[in-house]
């Protein structure tokens, strides 16, 4: 493991030990529910990734599924819930693999995405969500995703500006994204799989929307003048009355229209299928928003 590596090993670990000063776990997925708190901000963001990923694999037929960079556990369990499959979650962090466990019953193991410990093909279908623009070596990591896939490999991650990365990398700040990425950023796999599906999300002209939806206290911000937090936040119980569930059912759907037919997007998904056969056009399994809103679990204390 190098040191890049080992040092984001240390960072993760302690904060998938964070809680607050009841002992109730800060969740990096908004696992406890919309709006119920306790997680990272940004929930219609995190709903938006998670409607995506679960609408790609109901166009998948497969039986088992690994969650590479899995965080608690939260998407491997929702897809063992919505296609009754057997999941397992794999993490840098030792401590996300122990959320895991606690938390969804998910089993798991700490790796490196760059040296997974499996055998070729051994899960059907491979997820990667929102990792990879944190690994040093891509190509080497996308390539073990694929080789302990039998299927297809399914991955998010973000489009940012160039200029954000570079800051990232000058600055090295501590588990920062260090990989810019567009549709095409995938391409050199094409030898080693059948094919390459994309798809855009997370329109930016929605943003303002979504933090209306969300309608979460914001404690501090480096990305904002504390005027413009204090009048948003002095403006939550109005957006709470106005929306709810609903307005961000609403919101998810209206992303998924809009991103592809406007060019600007923040968020994009790859299937890479490395078995044609297991993909339909169609879906094989309807997905809907509500599906995502109503997965939750009671607050988790850490002992």
């Amino acid at each position: 493991m190098d040191s890049y590596t080992h040092d984001m090993k240390l960072w993760l670990d302690q904060r998938f030990r964070m809680t607050d000063e009841k002992g109730i776990y800060h969740a990096h997925q908004p696992i406890y529910g919309f709006r119920k708190g306790h997680s990272e901000p940004g929930t219609i963001t995190r709903y938006i990734i998670t409607y995506q990923i679960m609408k790609a694999l109901s166009h998948l037929k497969f039986n088992s599924l690994l969650d590479v960079g899995g965080a608690e556990g939260y998407k491997a369990a929702l897809a063992r819930s919505i296609f009754n499959i057997s999941v397992r979650s794999a993490d840098l962090s030792g401590e996300a693999c122990n959320r895991a466990k606690e938390i969804f019953d998910v089993d798991g193991e700490p790796v490196d995405v760059h040296q997974l410990p499996y055998d070729d093909n051994e899960f059907d279908i491979v997820l990667c969500n929102e990792t990879l623009e944190h690994v040093p070596d891509l190509q080497k990591a996308t390539n073990e995703l694929i080789r302990v896939c039998s299927k297809a490999v399914i991955i998010t991650v973000p489009h940012e500006p160039k200029e954000f990365i570079e800051n990232n990398i000058r600055e090295n700040i501590p588990h920062s994204h260090i990989h810019c990425f567009d549709t095409d950023s995938f391409s050199f796999i094409l030898p080693g799989a059948f094919k390459v599906i994309s798809r855009r999300f997370l329109n930016p002209h929605l943003k303002l929307l979504a933090g209306i939806v969300d309608a979460m206290q914001i404690e501090q911000s480096n990305k904002y003048p504390q005027f413009l937090i204090d009048s948003y936040n002095s403006c939550l119980p109005l957006f709470r009355l106005v929306s709810g569930c609903r307005s961000a059912g609403m919101l998810m759907k209206f992303d998924d229209y809009i991103s592809n037919l406007i060019p600007s997007y923040s968020g994009m998904i790859f299937i890479l299928l490395k078995d044609e056969k297991s993909y339909s056009t169609h879906q094989n399994r309807n997905i809907t928003t509500k599906q995502i809103i109503d997965f939750r679990v009671l607050y988790h204390y850490l002992k």
